[in-house]
């Protein structure tokens, strides 16, 4: 995987959704004997670390949030909530909560970065770039949902 890195003249740079999940990957967690759970979360973790900021990584609470917000999301999306979006379903709801819960948290953090000293994490690549707060929010891989 990683000899294919700067090959297409992006200058080394790769999309870490489509090279992160590389055969390459999961056989590294093979390797190590990894669950499947463990290999998403390492996976999670490290999409989180190279799309947000060194802050959000050190907070391991934070971190582990925000993972269970995605998995609430994901069981929301059920039949109902899909073909009815209108039905005030609990799934509905729950899944509101956890988008509202997700912005406000990484509004947080870019809010904090915005105030701090630049490095080159992303979100600080995007403060240099002069984006609003809600278009990293929005822009966040690591938040797609939003």
């Amino acid at each position: 995987m990683a000899d294919k890195w700067g090959n297409d003249g992006q200058n080394g740079r790769i999309d870490p959704f489509t090279e992160i999940y590389d055969v390459s990957f999961f056989l590294a967690a093979y390797f190590f004997e990894l669950s499947a759970e463990l290999t998403l979360q390492l996976g999670f973790a490290m999409t989180a670390r190279v799309t947000t900021c060194h802050d959000l990584m050190k907070n391991e609470v934070d971190l582990r949030r925000i993972g269970e917000l995605f998995r609430t999301l994901q069981t929301s999306a059920t039949f109902t909530s899909l073909l009815l979006p209108w039905f005030p379903s609990s799934a509905r709801k729950a899944g509101k909560e956890a988008v509202t819960e997700l912005f406000t948290m990484l509004h947080t953090y870019v809010e904090t970065r915005r105030h701090a000293e630049l490095t080159n994490d992303a979100i600080d690549v995007l403060i240099a770039d002069e984006e609003t707060t809600p278009t990293i929010v929005g822009v966040s891989p690591t938040l797609g949902v939003l």
